[in-house]
C-alpha cells in the first residue's frame, strides 16, 4: 500500500511538472510569435506611412498645384494617419484581433487623441529620446496585451499641414478647425503609434493544452504503473511472499521443515526456490541428527535441557533468522527499489552467500554431536571479520546500535577452516547485538603479537552474573525465551576454536562484556 501510494504520489509531481514546464515553453512561444507579428505589422505600416510623407503626398501637391488648387488637400491620399488607419481596418477585416493606434496628444482630428497609456509612452520616449521602439506586456481595456509601440517625429513634410497655420491648407482647416495640432517644428515628438494584440485567448488556449497534457500523461502513467505492478506482483511479489510465509511458519512451528515448493521457474525466483528447497531438507536431516544425538546425551542431562531439548527446532531456526534479516533487506530492495544489473546481481550474490551461511550454520549444530573434519587452508582473519560485519548491518542499524571498528590491517594469513571461524564471529557478534539495548555500543578489535592473533567483540551492558558465567559454554544452556534460541551457539564457537588449538575467553563488569579468540598464527 505504502508502495502504491508513493508511486501514485510520484506520477502526479511528474505530470504537474510536465504540464508547468509545457505551459511555460508554449507561453514563451505565443508571446514571440506575436511578438514578431506585431514587429513585421509596424514594419510594414512605417513603410506606408513613409511612402505616403515622401512620394504620395510630396506627387499630390505638385499636381495641385499645377491645377492651381494649393490650399486644398485630399485626405485620403495624403494624410499619412489616415491611410494608415483606414488600410489597417480593412486588415482587421481578416485578423481583427490586432488593433492600429496612431495618436497625438494635440491632433488635428480629436478622433486620434491619445489616451492614458499612449500619453505614458509619449512621456517615456519624450524622457529616452534615443529610444526608437517600445514593446512589452500590459493590461489595456482589463486584459493582458502585447503592445509595440514607436515615437512619430515631426519632418518637413510634416510642417505644411501642421506648420505655420496661415500656410494650412484651408480645406484640411474648414474639415477640422483651427484648435488643432499646428505650429509644429521639424525632428520633435509629436505623438505615439501602436499595435497591439490581446494575449487572453492565446494564454487560454495554452493553458487547456497544459491541462490536457497533465490529464493525459497521469492517467497514461498511472495505467502502465498498473500493468507493471500486476505483472511484478504476479512474476515476482506472490512467490516471494510464499517463500516469506514459509520461513515465517517454520520459526513459529506451524509449517514442517520438510516442506518443498515447486521449482518450475528458470530465473532468479526459480533459483531461489531451489535454494530453499534445499535448506529446507538440510534443516529436515539436521534436526532429524540432532533428535538422535540428543537421545544419548539425554542420561547426563538435566530436566532444564530436556526441556530445551524439546524447543530445539524452533532454536534451530532462531539460528538461521540473523542472516534472513540480510537477506530480507534483499529481497525488499529487489521488489521496491528500481537498480541496475550490477546493483540487481549484487544483490542476488548476497542473498546467495546467506544461504550458504544458514546451511554452514547447520552444519556447525551437526559438529556438536559429532567430530567433523576441519576444511584447514590459508585464510585471512581481517576478510573474515569484514564479511560478517556487513551480514549484521542491517540488525544493527535497525536497533540503532553504534559499532565501533578497531582493526589491524596487517594480520598475516593462517591456517584454518574459514566458513567455521566466520560462524564463531557471527555468532559472537550477534549475541553482542542482543545484549546491547538501542543506543549502546558494540565494539569489535583486532590484534596480533608474534605468536597469536585476537579478535575481541565487546558490548555495553549489564554485568553477567557468576551462575551464568559458569555455565555459559554449557551445551543447550541460555537465557533467552523459548523459541529464541538452542543454547548451542557458544558450546558450538568454543568446540571449533579449540579445534583449531585457540582459546575463547569471557571477561564481564558493571559496564561492558567482552569475549575475546585467539588463534595461533603457525
Amino acid at each position: 500500500m505504502r508502495f502504491s501510494l508513493t508511486i501514485g504520489v510520484i506520477l502526479l509531481v511528474f505530470s504537474a511538472l510536465l504540464s508547468v514546464l509545457l505551459y511555460s515553453y508554449l507561453k514563451v512561444q505565443v508571446i514571440r510569435d506575436a511578438e514578431e507579428k506585431t514587429m513585421i505589422l509596424m514594419t510594414q505600416v512605417e513603410a506606408m506611412g513613409g511612402y505616403v510623407s515622401e512620394t504620395l503626398r510630396p506627387k499630390m501637391f505638385e499636381i495641385l498645384s499645377r491645377t492651381r488648387s494649393v490650399d486644398n488637400f485630399i485626405i485620403e491620399a495624403m494624410s499619412t494617419t489616415h491611410v494608415n488607419l483606414q488600410v489597417l481596418k480593412r486588415f482587421n477585416k481578416a485578423l481583427p484581433q490586432y488593433v492600429y493606434k496612431r495618436v497625438s496628444d494635440r491632433p488635428i482630428n480629436f478622433e486620434n487623441r491619445a489616451d492614458d497609456f499612449h500619453m505614458g509612452m509619449m512621456k517615456y520616449f519624450g524622457k529616452n529620446p534615443g529610444q526608437e521602439k517600445w514593446q512589452g506586456i500590459v493590461k489595456l481595456n482589463g486584459e493582458e496585451s502585447l503592445v509595440y509601440a514607436r515615437p512619430i517625429m515631426s519632418n518637413e513634410s510634416c510642417l505644411k499641414c501642421h506648420g505655420d497655420k496661415g500656410r494650412i491648407p484651408k480645406r484640411l482647416l474648414a474639415k477640422y478647425g483651427d484648435l488643432g495640432s499646428f505650429g509644429w517644428k521639424a525632428g520633435v515628438l509629436v505623438g505615439v503609434e501602436s499595435i497591439h494584440i490581446p494575449l487572453s485567448l492565446a494564454l487560454a488556449d495554452v493553458r487547456n493544452v497544459a491541462w490536457d497534457t497533465f490529464l493525459f500523461g497521469f492517467f497514461t502513467l498511472g495505467f502502465l504503473f498498473l500493468a507493471f505492478y500486476a505483472t511484478f506482483r504476479q512474476v515476482v511479489s506472490r512467490p516471494l511472499n510464499e517463500l516469506a510465509d514459509i520461513f515465517t511458519g517454520i520459526s513459529m512451528g506451524t509449517e514442517p521443515l520438510g516442506k518443498k515448493i515447486p521449482a518450475d521457474r528458470n530465473d532468479e525466483i526459480g533459483d531461489l526456490t531451489e535454494s530453499f528447497n534445499t535448506l529446507a531438507r538440510h534443516l529436515l536431516d539436521a534436526e532429524g541428527k540432532l533428535r538422535r544425538t540428543s537421545e544419548i546425551e539425554i542420561k547426563m542431562m538435566t530436566s532444564e535441557k530436556l526441556a530445551a531439548l524439546g524447543q530445539l527446532s524452533a532454536g534451530v531456526a532462531h539460528e538461521i533468522n540473523n542472516p534472513l534479516g540480510g537477506i530480507k533487506l534483499c529481497f525488499n530492495n529487489l521488489i521496491e527499489t528500481p537498480m541496475d544489473d550490477e546493483t540487481r546481481k549484487e544483490h542476488i550474490e548476497v542473498i546467495n552467500s546467506g544461504f550458504d551461511r544458514i546451511q554452514n550454520t547447520v552444519g556447525q549444530l551437526l559438529d556438536y554431536s559429532k567430530n567433523s573434519p576441519l576444511a584447514m587452508e590459508h585464510g585471512s582473519v581481517c576478510k573474515i571479520v569484514g564479511n560478517v560485519m556487513k551480514l549484521v548491518e542491517y540488525t544493527i542499524s535497525k536497533k540503532g546500535i553504534t559499532l565501533v571498528k578497531e582493526l589491524v590491517g596487517d594480520i598475516p594469513d593462517i591456517v584454518m577452516d574459514a566458513n567455521k571461524m566466520e560462524q564463531v564471529f557471527l555468532n559472537l557478534l550477534i549475541n553482542a547485538i542482543q545484549a546491547t539495548e538501542e543506543g549502546g555500543t558494540v565494539s569489535l578489535k583486532t590484534a596480533c603479537d608474534s605468536v597469536m592473533c585476537s579478535v575481541s567483540i565487546t558490548n555495553t551492558g549489564r554485568r553477567i552474573t557468576e551462575e551464568i558465567l559458569s555455565r555459559i559454554f554449557d551445551p543447550f544452556f541460555t537465557t533467552k525465551d523459548v523459541g529464541e534460541g538452542t543454547g548451542l551457539g557458544l558450546t558450538v564457537s568454543k568446540s571449533i576454536v579449540e579445534q583449531h588449538n585457540g582459546v575463547i575467553e569471557v571477561s564481564t563488569n558493571d559496564a561492558e562484556t567482552t569475549f575475546t579468540v585467539r588463534l595461533p598464527l603457525a
